[in-house]
């Protein structure tokens, strides 16, 4: 599909109210600084200088907006283009980077085009990294990254060890880019302990948990939670459900892209079928979850799904914990661990084998059965 261009001034307000096309990609060319582009596609907005000197066009990109204001595009803009009138090679960087232009760089060369958890490397870059901006890569010390992940693992372990591995990953890339010549500096920094989660929803809660979600208004909500526990499906594949692929005739459905990087084929049961069947669908929206104003998809089901399970007395369960509470369902009812993870989409067989010990039911039945064996071979079975 051939791009659509434009000449505009861009503007802040232009560029908020300018939504990313759903297929292709919509280039808007600024007309107050020729040569910056606004360069649109399905998953992001990123600025682009595009400039022609001694016969070559060079295109460089900037950085995305959200990392880059866009009074902050036309300074690099400016600078970039400078470079090329002086013949120098604007996309050549120099080993003495700052951590923010860093930062802008593996976000363009490596998450973005790489990581579908990209949205989580924003947020650790801009709540917890935001302070090395200005900062000289080769000034970044293992005193204070170590300082750092202690600091927020008090409270948060689990993302503290997020955090750290997303600073290593990052040095050595720079190393491998020529960015970075020293020793990785997060090389070094322990991980915390991580206890591995074994929450599900038990059947006696469960009841509970339905009549809460039940009772929620927000039909939108309320379903996108169902398809969570009554198919295993990650939030993310969840939120971002579509009703080209959904068979609604044949019961099943396609999720595109997965964490295991490979399409997957759900069938749908009966009673997801039917509430599925019966959802309004908004005009010119693809997603069958569509966000606010009927625009876009829901992207957070964090404050629902906190009072839901306050309702419903379980504080400690978590969204994913539904996926895990399938799994373990699945493996109470003597399912085996093959089709448990061909469900889950697993790639590893390893990852499946924690739902054959969440529920102690099959166990306590087959303790309890070979203990009536074993003991019925006394003499006297009474005794015990």
């Amino acid at each position: 599909m051939a791009p659509t261009s434009s000449r505009v001034k861009l503007t802040k307000r232009l560029i908020d109210a300018t939504d990313c096309p759903e297929k292709g990609e919509r280039i808007l060319r600024d007309t107050d600084l020729p040569g910056l582009t606004l360069r649109l596609t399905p998953r992001r907005k990123a600025f682009v200088i595009e400039k022609r000197h001694k016969g070559r066009l060079w295109k460089v990109t900037l950085g995305s907006y959200g990392q880059l204001t866009l009074d902050q595009a036309r300074e690099f803009a400016q600078t970039k283009m400078l470079q090329i009138l002086k013949g120098e090679d604007p996309s050549s960087e120099k080993k003495d980077v700052t951590f923010g232009q860093f930062a802008t760089l593996y976000l363009e060369r490596h998450a973005y085009p790489r990581k579908k958890s990209v949205r989580n490397d924003v947020g650790m870059l801009n709540n917890h990294l935001h302070k090395w901006h200005s900062r000289k890569l080769r000034t970044i010390t293992r005193q204070e990254i170590a300082t750092l992940h202690i600091q927020l693992g008090k409270v948060h372990p689990y993302q503290a060890n997020r955090l750290l591995a997303l600073i290593r990953r990052m040095f050595n890339l720079g190393k491998s880019w020529g960015l970075f010549d020293a020793e990785n500096p997060a090389v070094g920094v322990e991980p915390f302990a991580e206890m591995k989660r074994d929450r599900f929803v038990q059947p006696e809660e469960l009841p509970r948990l339905l009549e809460v979600i039940q009772e929620e208004e927000n039909v939108y909500i309320r379903t996108a939670l169902l398809v969570c526990l009554l198919t295993g499906a990650r939030k993310n594949e969840v939120l971002t459900m579509q009703w080209q692929d959904l068979n609604l005739k044949e019961a099943t459905w396609r999720i595109p892209e997965t964490k295991a990087n490979r399409p997957h084929l759900l069938p749908l049961p009966p009673p997801l079928l039917k509430i599925l069947q019966a959802l309004p669908r908004h005009l010119d929206n693809p997603y069958v979850f569509p966000g606010r104003k009927g625009q876009g998809h829901v992207v957070n089901l964090s404050k629902p799904w906190k009072r839901i399970r306050q309702q419903a007395g379980l504080d400690d369960v978590r969204i994913h914990d539904l996926r895990r509470t399938l799994g373990s369902w699945l493996a109470a009812k003597g399912c085996s661990l093959t089709l448990i993870g061909k469900t889950l989409n697993h790639s590893n067989i390893t990852t499946t084998k924690v739902y054959a010990r969440l529920n102690l039911d099959p166990v306590r039945q087959a303790l309890n059965e070979n203990a009536d064996q074993m003991l019925g071979l006394a003499n006297d079975s009474t005794k015990w």
